[in-house]
């Protein structure tokens, strides 16, 4: 430190002196000698006083930028840039730079959750590794919904980042080891200026991907096109892999009601604290249909995309089928239509 200090004051003497040749080249030397420390902050500190001392010392000013930007390539995450790759394509290296080193990057284990809902909050993340979910609580708090499931090349927090508001709309938590790339919006301020390309780039890719509050919107939609028809009975259920490999013993739920999508059921749940891991869970469900020519046996496979807190039955599970029911099922069930 000591040694750095009595350089930076020897340029200064030498362009208190007019020495500016002598001091281009000091200023180019310690540019390059911090670049190669991957000190950036100070290598882009150095070059901006080499602009100050002298604007027409060309050669050193396009050298000591090719060399910062070649350091900084070195330390770029390889299977980042894969992962995302969509987007890089889209940026000047200039503007990969920027952005990869404005990043912090974070881990997170099975159940942790990354944001709440309601909670302040100002970061995009970008799933690098890893499978997480996206879930959304009801007015009333009793329900939680599955928004999407998100894997590497996804992104969360799009509702803060790009908006005034301050508040996240949906919780986001990890289903499997997570690694995570996170962006505050406040470099968005400082891009304004050094780099006013790369907001509107990385503001189309994300619109191009879909936002959260349009996944929720679309979904609500959806849930309400679908008439749900009260079932009685019980049904016989497994959680899955995504693979499809079982996972434990089956259990059994009491029907509530169904639609040509989904189903939804009740069950006990022994473990309260841990019943958000169950939302995005892969499940094989067997249960009767009470048709007017007689019962039908359905197999099927889904997702759990809702929790409901109940008064008397714990929780109402709620899926949706990979592949919906035949058409004329439902209509056939001589039962009437549940209120929405």
């Amino acid at each position: 430190m000591e040694d750095l200090e009595k350089k930076d004051r020897l340029v200064d003497r030498l362009v208190k002196e007019n020495r500016i040749e002598a001091a281009v080249k000091l200023l180019f030397e310690l540019t390059v000698a911090a670049a190669a420390e991957k000190n950036f902050s100070r290598a882009e500190s150095l070059r901006n006083r080499l602009l100050e001392v002298d604007p027409l010392a060309l050669t050193e000013i396009t050298r000591s930028a090719d060399i910062i930007e070649a350091e900084k390539s070195k330390l770029l995450d390889q299977n980042h840039l894969r992962v995302w790759k969509k987007l890089y394509d889209t940026l000047t290296t200039e503007e990969t730079h920027a952005l990869f080193f404005a990043m912090k990057h974070a881990e997170y284990s099975p159940g942790t959750t990354v944001y709440e809902q309601g909670a302040k909050n100002a970061n995009l993340y970008f799933v690098d590794q890893g499978r997480l979910k996206m879930v959304c609580r009801t007015q009333d708090k009793n329900q939680e919904i599955l928004i999407k499931t998100l894997g590497p090349g996804e992104f969360s927090g799009d509702d803060v980042f790009f908006s005034t508001t301050a508040f996240n709309s949906v919780s986001l938590i990890a289903e499997s080891p997570a690694k995570l790339k996170i962006l505050n919006n406040s470099v968005l301020k400082d891009w304004s200026t050094g780099f006013p390309g790369l907001n509107p780039k990385l503001t189309d890719h994300c619109l191009r991907a879909g936002l959260i509050h349009d996944l929720i919107r679309d979904m609500n939609i959806n849930r309400r096109k679908q008439k749900r028809i009260e079932i009685p009975g019980i049904g016989v259920f497994q959680f899955q892999k995504s693979t499809g490999e079982v996972l434990g013993n089956p259990f059994k739920g009491t029907l509530s009601d169904i639609s040509p999508g989904g189903l939804s059921f009740y069950m006990r749940v022994s473990k309260k604290e841990t019943v958000r891991l169950l939302l995005g869970r892969k499940l094989s469900m067997k249960f009767k249909l009470p048709t007017k020519a007689g019962d039908v046996h359905v197999e099927r496979t889904g997702d759990i995309i809702g929790l409901r807190e109940d008064d008397f039955q714990d929780y109402s599970i709620h899926t949706r089928f990979d592949k919906e029911l035949e058409p004329g099922l439902i209509e056939s069930i001589p039962t009437v239509e549940k209120e929405k």
